[in-house]
């Protein structure tokens, strides 16, 4: 073998070896929804600690993509895991590092975008500094929130819901960019899963902002069906 080949070679693994390193570190960051981590406090009725879970899914990024599809057709029947209710929720915006900064990008990491889970117990506003679901609303609200048939079935509606007053510099369109990467990562989460997703603009949006007494400074931007599929 060439000195020059070896070398090369003798690089490749090289970097191969630290990227697995990186990577084991990566995986015991010691995070709030890591197996292990303390339970959040004010665990009630009111209050999901959703299930920890591991960061080591074998399902690819690249088989995520080629699944990534907008579904209409979900199953009435069936519900999220507590499991899958967790993956879903921190794959769209749960803290990826010890800091508290999260899996979507943020304009000077302000977090204007309120992730709301909309389930058959309520609906719930996702904390990702806790990994936990707090209750806003006990009532089953998610066949009034699509004005499309096809999505009400859906077992989970996520709402996206814009606080006026932490946007930077008032630019709201910033936190319009904030949701369409959380949007995307749950997509891409729920085609890990082998679920159904799909972002709409179709929301009764009177309706929902009344039924969960949001305030001026709050914005219902647009809204995502996640479930398991017909």
């Amino acid at each position: 073998m060439e000195r020059r080949t070896f070398l090369r070679r003798a690089a490749i693994l090289g970097m191969g070896f630290w990227a697995f390193v990186r990577g084991a570190k990566a995986w015991a960051k010691g995070l709030p929804s890591d197996p292990g981590a303390p339970p959040p406090e004010g665990s009630g009725p009111e209050v999901m600690a959703l299930a920890p879970f591991e960061k080591n899914s074998a399902f690819t990024l690249d088989r995520a993509l080629l699944d990534r599809r907008t579904s209409r057709s979900y199953d009435p029947n069936r519900t999220l895991s507590r499991e899958e209710l967790s993956r879903l929720l921190w794959a769209a915006d749960g803290a990826n590092r010890p800091d508290g900064k999260r899996t979507a990008p943020s304009a000077v990491a302000k977090y204007p975008v309120d992730v709301l889970a909309a389930l058959p117990g309520g609906v719930y506003r996702y904390e990702p500094k806790d990994h936990r679901l707090v209750r806003v609303l006990p009532t089953d609200i998610r066949d009034k929130i699509p004005a499309q048939d096809a999505f009400k079935k859906a077992a989970m509606q996520v709402l996206y819901v814009i606080n006026k007053e932490i946007v930077p510099r008032g630019r709201v369109d910033f936190a319009d960019l904030e949701i369409g990467c959380i949007g995307q990562n749950l997509i891409l989460e729920a085609a890990a899963l082998g679920l159904g997703s799909c972002i709409y603009a179709s929301v009764r949006y009177e309706e929902v902002t009344k039924a969960l007494g949001l305030k001026d400074d709050q914005i219902l931007r647009i809204a995502q069906a996640v479930g398991p599929i017909k």
